[in-house]
């Protein structure tokens, strides 16, 4: 009866805005269309888009401001539940918050690395991380240098991280954008399990965020073998520092893989590979997508009054907006139906 209780507002409330979430047949219209123009306005009509573009002739938006909407419906969603949530939720979810906090401050980095529009836009943002954040937005996007950057996450977890890359020679994008990672899921996992004194919502929690960070990890060895030919050492350096079902073991057999074969039969022998026939190392993608909604559709499906209604409601969200990110971009290019149809079972 307690957790019925403590999740009631919570779990109402998203069972209410995840009715607004996208259909097939919305994604199938998307692809359909000739147009940005059109599928924008037709996006334009669905309730959970409908007030973010009020206003916007969609004609004349330009592609980062689009993507901009589609962020902060996201962050619109966090806020929505955030409200409704108890003060243990809360502590959940500012957590999770970093995740939202990492995607800025990539953002932010690759328009200083890429030398192109410096002075990075966030102000649509501000409001929202005033609320949840000790990031200054403003300082973000006015530094000029990356060192200016690194300054001014004075004051945040993220700082010290950030800083000790000074001691690297010419550290580049990947090395700082590697950072962030490992430091945020390990910063991440460590607390997650503190909050939850509920034995159940621990549970859920560490099998939502120990499959994410297994598969993570083993599409990161499969990245770093294939197209960066790392050494091993370099490889393990990068590996963020959580086994789950994942055991050290089986990260070893990965890592020292010798070939494409070897890397394969390694795939197989782990705890996914067991539970998943046909997973290989080069259908990572697809199955971290998979793996993932199947776990927490599950979750939320029998454990309606807990963390899990949360944690599937945000991933489905955020994967709403991938989504409709790449069937934009496929349309702009004028990519046939049948070939986006593709990107809409990911």
């Amino acid at each position: 009866m307690g957790k019925l209780l403590s999740y009631s507002g919570t779990t109402t409330k998203i069972r209410a805005i995840k009715s607004r979430l996208l259909t097939r047949k919305d994604y199938e219209t998307l692809a359909a269309m000739p147009t940005v123009t059109g599928a924008l306005a037709y996006l334009k009509q669905k309730p959970s888009y409908e007030e973010l573009f009020s206003g916007l002739d969609e004609s004349t938006l330009h592609r980062s401001q689009v993507e901009q909407i589609l962020t902060y419906s996201v962050y619109a969603d966090f806020q929505k539940i955030y409200r409704f949530s108890t003060v243990q939720q809360r502590a959940f979810m500012d957590l999770y918050f970093g995740r939202y906090e990492i995607a800025i401050m990539k953002r932010s980095l690759r328009m200083l690395f890429d030398h192109r529009n410096v002075s990075t836009d966030l102000t649509i943002f501000t409001d929202f991380f005033n609320h949840h954040s000790d990031l200054d937005l403003n300082k973000l996007s006015a530094s000029q240098t990356i060192d200016e950057f690194v300054e001014n996450l004075k004051g945040s977890i993220y700082y010290e991280p950030m800083k000790r890359l000074s001691d690297i020679e010419s550290p580049t994008l990947w090395d700082y954008e590697m950072a962030l990672d490992l430091f945020y899921f390990g910063w991440f996992w460590k607390n997650g399990q503190k909050i939850f004194k509920d034995k159940e919502d621990r549970k859920i929690f560490m099998e939502a965020y120990g499959v994410k960070i297994d598969l993570l990890n083993m599409q990161w060895i499969y990245r770093s073998k294939r197209y960066y030919h790392m050494e091993n050492s370099s490889i393990y350096a990068h590996i963020i520092p959580v086994t789950y079902h994942l055991t050290a073991q089986s990260i070893k057999d990965l890592v020292e893989a010798g070939n494409q074969d070897e890397l394969t039969a390694a795939v197989r022998k782990t705890y996914y590979g067991k539970r998943y026939p046909e997973l290989t190392p080069h259908n990572l993608d697809q199955y971290y997508t998979e793996i993932r909604h199947k776990i927490q559709s599950k979750e939320a499906r029998n454990n309606p009054y807990s963390v899990a209604t949360m944690v599937s409601y945000l991933y489905e969200k955020e994967h709403e907006v991938d989504r409709l990110t790449t069937i934009l971009e496929c349309v702009r290019y004028g990519l046939p139906q049948e070939e986006i149809a593709k990107y809409i079972n990911n």
